[in-house]
């Protein structure tokens, strides 16, 4: 979940790029057709009741096919935690870059200054 994430907020602020990677993949015409159709769509993961109907048609086909054996609950199996976990990890890690680039330039202004004194 937390690869996702980073790739979804990826896609999100980069939009013409993702639609350039995904065009390769679809139906649509061209890289703008495929642009047209997703700029209005957040790629961030979520577990929306849309989302997990989705999920649910996708794994029905994949038993009815063979691609999996084991039937499973699809509300059981998509846990919130596991994006709740991805979500608080994703956070301390920006907040340790953040925090930790200050730091850094604090610590060379200090060291700066001694040389000066």
């Amino acid at each position: 979940m937390k690869g996702m994430s980073k790739v979804g907020r990826w896609a999100n602020e980069h939009k013409h790029a993702a639609a350039a990677i995904l065009d390769r993949q679809t139906f649509y015409l061209d890289v703008e057709d495929t642009y047209r159709g997703v700029k209005d769509i957040d790629m961030m993961p979520n577990l929306s009741p849309q989302n997990l109907v989705s999920i649910e048609i996708g794994k029905d086909f994949m038993l009815s096919h063979g691609y999996i054996k084991n039937n499973f609950d699809v509300h059981k199996w998509a846990g919130l935690e596991f994006l709740e976990q991805a979500a608080k990890e994703l956070l301390e890690e920006h907040w340790r870059k953040v925090t930790g680039e200050k730091l850094r330039d604090h610590t060379e202004l200090l060291e700066k200054a001694r040389v000066l004194e």
